[in-house]
């Protein structure tokens, strides 16, 4: 049997804000060439503003990185140039996570689960580049001298939790011996010690057997009320919801085995998360002990009543590992064909879609604020600095239907009108 060696230090969870970037604002601008008295708008659109994506690789093994920086910023598209140059696209900017990774959003929604290499997702979207004035030339209006603002991008507050794809996760009370059996199937080298919690964080090691591997993670020892945060808690039992077989490491030698078993399957089913439902193998550990024997005979006679799977077992001194590494490989390759067996579910779209809002109208200490994606946009993009650019708005307001809208809500000359910040007075 041949072994590799893999090694994590995990980092569970981290906070990020990300912020795409602003669209440029187009520009408004007029031929000034000299033998062209009469040069027509000549300005042009801005640039798009950076989106920022999440995207999984193998090359990333932890989030510290996303940790030390707390916020991730793309830039801001470029504004337009006269003679109708187009300004500059901002470049989206890619965070690389480890594979495994699981985006939540805002309200607790999970966005995106990146469990393949390569998977990405935008997780927030660039704002898009104003119009120039150019765009708005025509046979009766030969000489706009507006422009449309770029949007500004949009920012969420994500929260990034990593778990371990291991296929196999090993669980049992501190001092069982799960870091000597991951020493024993792997090269990996965790911290081995008598005493209390010796593994802090997880661990992976592969093993390697007839060219098959298997990802096994040593997950730190559980004690009574590990569900509700007690020793090192919930932070590490999530690392073992996505492995297919559990492999309980019992320490043989204890006062009383089965109560040991029972508390760790009792924590396991108060987490939740149908940890209790998976495969179960069960390694009886330290046989190499005087006097273990006959107890170890014991409880497998009892846990095989039960309907498990047991394997005395001893890590440091290895009897009974290779038979031990070969049920594990069989119980994973069974494991491995049910699921590619079942449906594939559905990858989540690259970008969430967007369900428009209708627009409404409501009154607010004799104020009518109007709400809606779209004309919340027109005013964004256009502002009411001038008297063409309301004119303009108002336009198309009432292409929206805004203006009738309006009417319908009892609306009178000289009310006031709020849309995305910016006051109007009617008639618009």
């Amino acid at each position: 049997m041949s072994m590799i060696k893999s090694d994590l230090n995990m980092l569970d969870e981290v906070s990020l804000i990300v912020i795409a970037g602003n669209g440029g604002n187009g520009v408004v601008s007029f031929r000034r060439e000299r033998f062209v008295p009469k040069g027509g708008p000549d300005g042009g659109d801005g640039g798009n503003g950076g989106s920022v994506w999440v995207q999984a690789t193998t090359g990333v093994l932890v989030l510290d990185d996303l940790r030390r920086k707390r916020t991730a910023r793309a830039k801001n598209g470029v504004p337009g140039g006269k003679q109708k140059r187009h300004g500059k696209n901002a470049q989206d900017i890619v965070l690389e996570v480890p594979v495994g990774t699981i985006i939540w959003g805002d309200g607790g929604s999970q966005a995106a689960d990146l469990n393949v290499a390569g998977m990405r997702r935008r997780v927030v979207k660039g704002g898009a580049g104003g119009k120039g004035n150019a765009r708005f030339a025509t046979p009766t209006r030969k000489a706009p001298r507006f422009a449309e603002r770029g949007l500004p991008g949009e920012t969420k507050q994500l929260r990034l939790e990593l778990r371990l794809l291991a296929e196999v996760g090993l669980v049992g009370l501190p001092n069982a011996g799960k870091s000597s059996l991951l020493r024993a199937i792997s090269k990996a080298r965790p911290k081995v010690g008598a005493y209390p919690f010796t593994t802090l964080e997880p661990s992976l090691g592969i093993a390697e057997l007839n060219y098959e591997t298997i990802v096994v993670a040593d997950v730190p020892g559980l004690i009574e009320g590990a569900h509700g945060g007690a020793g090192l808690g919930t932070q590490f039992l999530q690392h073992i919801r996505r492995t297919t077989t559990l492999l309980h490491v019992v320490d043989i030698s204890s006062d009383d085995p089965i109560r040991d078993i029972e508390r760790v399957r009792s924590e396991l089913e108060e987490f939740g998360e149908g940890l209790i439902d998976k495969r179960w193998l069960v390694a009886l550990n330290k046989i190499d002990l005087e006097g273990t024997q006959e107890r170890c005979a014991e409880v497998e006679a009892e846990l095989g009543r039960r309907g498990l799977e047991t394997f005395p077992i001893s890590a440091l001194g290895g009897e009974g590992v290779d038979q031990l590494v070969n049920a594990l490989f069989r119980v994973v390759v069974e494991e491995r064909e049910a699921a590619a067996g079942e449906k594939a579910e559905d990858i989540p779209p690259l970008v969430p879609v967007v369900v428009e809002q209708a627009i409404q109208i409501r009154k607010l200490r004799g104020t009518f604020v109007v709400s809606g994606k779209r004309p919340e946009e027109a005013t964004l993009r256009l502002g009411v600095e001038s008297e063409e650019v309301r004119a303009e708005l108002a336009r198309r307001l009432a292409r929206m239907g805004v203006k009738s809208a309006l009417r319908k809500a009892g609306i009178a000359d000289g009310d006031k009108v709020r849309i995305a910040g910016e006051e109007l007075r009617w008639p618009l």
